[in-house]
């Protein structure tokens, strides 16, 4: 079910498709609108409201001084709270409305103030995939303190954190997509189907997989998506419809990907404690004895899965005497590079180690 029933003065005020539609009149909403105010008639005041108000805080700042505002809200919002029929709703009315105005004014004021009419930067919230998703969807919400395991008709499986929340088709396959909108944190396990990529959206970035494992974490301000096993590929979900000029970047194990509504661009890097990926063979031995450092490499990379860039020809007579136990992978790292008198970098998810190479 589409969350419109629950819409409340604030969620038109911030409904992007809304203020386009107030602000532009934008043909293609015109149907939807009138729709919602014939299925939800007890919503055409708010709609009414709220329109009225965006109106007001499009005007530009030398337009409308700070006293104007206040005098236009109130005026409003004043409005709203006479037209309440029975006294009992206008009393219970009359106390929202006053803390809404007192929000708003100074909501619409920091607007006005910064230039930006935009409500929230992002205009890509899971509340707007839900409600733009043209079939109904499953939700399903975390509201204990653990995590929620949550199986998906394919089989993948999600493990869901506290108040976090996703949405899906019940007729899980549609046009050969496997799609899921989250809000919050959780961790996809997912079954492998090359004909119907596993697409996750969550605010501005879009995780396209076809079978692997990975975390993504989301906020208002921020998602990553980090991989655990396999390959997932992201991109930002402005650039999903243009597919000629859409950028993917691409991930493997120990890679993440961060997004922020500061700085609204795609950085890849390795993952805070990396871990060692699954192998069938036993756990790997990281002793060496007398041995050439790049084997040491070979093996780090080939344990956590993190691309390691050295110049092999400078370091051919760097040998190692060290035996490494439990220490994590940039611990390891250290210590090796500490012995052969070198140092690291990590750029763009993977590990560049430079040295002046052992005599």
């Amino acid at each position: 079910m589409h969350p419109f029933y629950h819409y409340n003065l604030e969620d038109f005020l911030t409904d992007d498709d809304f203020r386009g539609w107030v602000k532009n009149g934008q043909p293609r909403n015109d149907f939807f609108w009138a729709k919602l105010r014939s299925d939800y008639p007890e919503k055409a005041l708010l709609m009414d409201q709220a329109a009225e108000l965006i109106l007001t805080w499009e005007k530009q700042p030398s337009d409308l001084t700070h006293e104007e505002l206040d005098h236009e809200v109130n005026r409003i919002l004043n409005d709203a709270v006479r037209t309440l029929p029975e006294r009992k709703t206008r009393i219970i009315g009359l106390r929202w409305w006053y803390a809404a105005a007192a929000v708003l004014v100074l909501v619409g004021l920091g607007w006005l103030i910064s230039g930006d009419y935009a409500f929230p930067k992002s205009t890509y919230t899971y509340q707007r995939y839900v409600s733009a998703s043209p079939v109904p969807l499953k939700e399903i919400t975390n509201k204990s303190q653990k995590p929620m395991k949550v199986s998906l008709p394919d089989g993948s499986e999600i493990q869901l954190m506290p108040n976090a929340a996703v949405s899906y088709a019940p007729v899980f396959v549609q046009n050969h997509k496997r799609e899921v909108y989250l809000s919050g944190d959780a961790f996809f396990e997912v079954q492998k189907d090359k004909a119907n990529p596993f697409f996750v959206y969550a605010n501005d970035l879009v995780t396209r997989v076809v079978g692997t494992s990975f975390t993504i974490k989301s906020s208002s301000e921020r998602v990553e998506v980090i991989v655990r096993t396999g390959k997932v590929a992201v991109m930002q979900a402005k650039d999903l419809a243009d597919e000629k000029s859409r950028v993917e970047m691409l991930l493997t194990p120990n890679q993440q990907a961060v997004f922020t509504s500061e700085k609204p661009v795609l950085a890849r890097s390795i993952t805070e404690n990396p871990v060692a990926i699954a192998h069938p063979v036993a756990k790997p031995d990281f002793t060496f004895d007398n041995q050439p450092v790049g084997e040491a490499f070979k093996l780090l990379q080939e344990t956590y899965g993190i691309p390691i860039l050295y110049d092999s020809a400078r370091l051919e007579n760097c040998y190692l005497r060290v035996a490494l136990l439990d220490e994590s992978f940039f611990d390891k790292l250290g210590i090796i590079c500490s012995t052969i008198e070198a140092s690291y970098q990590v750029t763009d998810g993977q590990v560049v180690i430079t040295g002046q190479g052992c005599e």
